[in-house]
């Protein structure tokens, strides 16, 4: 089973949203665009842990441009809803789960569920000026609001919530909401009788042992007759001092985790980071036995902005292997910040959520038309990139390093400065841009193009691009710029000021022999071989680029003008 998609109208900042969902779903955006929304407007539909005070929402909770412009005005006065659906699939082959949602079913071929969260007013029967709107929620599923669901079948569809920067170590110390009580729980029932007396047994000797010790028994005996001074003999408690409950199932729950080995140090003396992959791992372990004895059918976990505290290469690791998971009982969904765990998912499964005035709009990659070859190309990209380009609002897609090295330099030559505008830089390391556009307008990224001249090849590629992607017209139009010849021969004339830096950079950086060469361009200006060729013996294109990048640096005119399409 997993989840299709979820569908949220009016709650919060989102006013109508439908989110694809794919196995292992990254979401990313930016502060405010409705991650945390999002995940909470899926626990109020399959949370059982939520209490009904949590469910009944409140007129802050109505997105902001239902009203009215008036002052008063109150969207539950209004009889606005808020409704929250999600959609299940692929679950054909699971008895138990298809035998679950039998009365969720909203299509039979394929099949598919429904389950819906409805917030809504009451039919009280009094109506007119002054009557109070009186609301409910319910859960329901199917079409039917009719049918509701109980709070036993959303537990079968076990929801799991880690939230952001969680108290690891109260969590664990606290026995109801300890993901290790599964594990040790399982553990205790499976242990046999014979090894529990013994265990018995060696906690009483352990006991006594302790109490025959003077200072403790002293201890004990004082603090037993201080109440009995207090409260005297009928209503003083009988106190004894023990190590722990001799009872072996109640030694058992009151076990804990300790780290670093034979050491035994607390919890508390490890990072945060290493102690949420702790709780992670315990959870997967618990969720997993009670999945082996089918007391829960399906898990659906969400993780919110687990990065903190975590080193990127524990991110990378964590997250790989985790949203790697594919098996059909589990669904996860991650909301992230973090390039590095958005660099290990699937492309396929990454979605973007933006605010759009007040409202959050959403894009998924899988909407791409991409082979498979090119999503394999798109996550060693990704991958090897740690998935920038997904968290930029504008994105500039060059052939190489040098590109990339000294865009920075070009455009804050002319005044912009690419944090700001949110422009990234990225390069694809050839002239293959048609998969990283397709996969760009996917995600609702805006992006341009800059690629070489290289006398007609550049504009008969730009050509190809524009007809890959069915768009007509001037290249420059769709965001797809070409140069004159190659980007160093073109920076060399894109203005006279860029002659001497160029010249310059290429001097320091050239062997007695090169620089020969170099001499005559004082009276003779270089033919293009013969400029890339120098280039090549000083090092190559990136190092003599990241050189020249310290100075000043005005941008030929067509890349100029991608910069001004992205900012525009």
């Amino acid at each position: 089973m997993r989840i299709e998609c979820i569908r949220v109208t009016n709650f919060r900042n989102l006013a109508d949203l439908c989110v694809a969902i794919q196995p292992g779903t990254v979401i990313v955006g930016e502060n405010r665009a409705g991650k945390s929304n999002l995940l909470y407007a899926l626990r109020l539909v399959l949370d059982p842990t939520l209490s009904p005070s949590d469910r009944h929402l409140g007129r802050e909770d109505f997105w902001d441009g239902l009203s009215d412009g008036s002052d008063d005005w109150d969207p539950m006065d209004a009889r606005e809803v808020i409704e929250i659906s999600v959609d299940l699939a692929d679950f054909e082959d699971d008895n138990t789960v298809l035998s679950t949602l039998s009365d969720a079913l909203v299509q039979s071929d394929p099949l598919r569920a429904r389950l819906t969260y409805r917030f809504a007013p009451l039919d009280t029967g009094v109506a007119g000026p002054g009557a109070k709107v009186k609301y409910r929620w319910t859960i329901f599923g199917g079409d039917d609001e009719g049918n509701q669901i109980d709070a036993d079948l959303r537990g079968y569809l076990y929801f799991a919530f880690l939230g952001a920067l969680r108290d690891v170590d109260a969590d664990l110390s606290t026995w109801r909401r300890s993901p290790l009580r599964v594990l040790l729980t399982a553990a205790a029932k499976a242990i046999g009788d014979d090894d529990l007396s013994r265990v018995r047994s060696a906690m009483r000797e352990a006991n006594a042992q302790l109490n025959d010790l003077a200072e403790i028994k002293r201890v004990g005996t004082s603090i037993s007759d201080r109440m009995m001074e207090i409260l005297g003999a009928n209503q003083a408690l009988e106190t004894e001092l023990a190590v722990a409950a001799e009872d072996p199932l109640r030694l058992i729950r009151t076990m804990k985790l300790f780290v670093d080995g034979a050491a035994r140090r607390h919890l508390s003396t490890t990072s945060l980071g290493t102690l949420n992959v702790l709780y992670l791992a315990l959870l997967e372990l618990g969720l997993e036995e009670r999945l082996a004895e089918q007391d829960i059918a399906h898990v659906v976990m969400t993780i919110e902005e687990p990065e903190a505290h975590l080193h990127p290469h524990m991110q990378r690791l964590a997250f790989r292997r985790l949203l790697a998971d594919h098996r059909t009982n589990r669904s996860i969904l991650v909301t992230t910040h973090s390039p590095h765990i958005a660099s290990v998912a699937s492309p396929r499964s990454l979605v973007v959520l933006r605010d759009a005035g007040g409202r959050t709009e959403a894009a998924a990659a899988s909407d791409a038309a991409l082979t498979d070859a090119e999503w394999d190309d798109i996550a060693r990209y990704l991958d090897a990139t740690r998935a920038e380009l997904v968290f930029a609002r504008r994105v500039l897609l060059v052939e190489g390093y040098a590109e990339q090295a000294l865009l920075p330099s070009m455009a804050a030559a002319v005044g912009m400065d690419l944090d700001k505008l949110g422009i990234t830089v990225c390069v694809v390391h050839g002239t293959h841009f048609t998969s990283y556009a397709r996969f760009c307008e996917a995600l609702g990224i805006r992006w341009a193009v800059i690629t070489d001249g290289d006398g007609d090849a550049g504009p008969a590629r730009a050509g190809r691009l524009l007809a890959a992607l069915s768009l007509n017209g001037d290249p420059g139009e769709h965001g797809i710029f070409v140069g004159t010849s190659t980007f160093e021969y073109d920076l060399l004339h894109a203005h006279p000021s860029n002659v001497k830096p160029c010249f310059g950079t290429l001097w320091e950086l050239s062997a007695d022999r090169a620089r020969a060469t170099m001499e005559t361009w004082v009276s003779q200006w270089p033919e293009i071989g013969t400029y890339l060729t120098t280039i090549d013996k000083a090092g190559g294109k990136g190092r003599f680029a990241q050189r020249l990048a310290s100075q000043q640096i005005w941008p030929p005119d067509y890349v100029h003008s991608a910069l001004r399409y992205l900012a525009g």
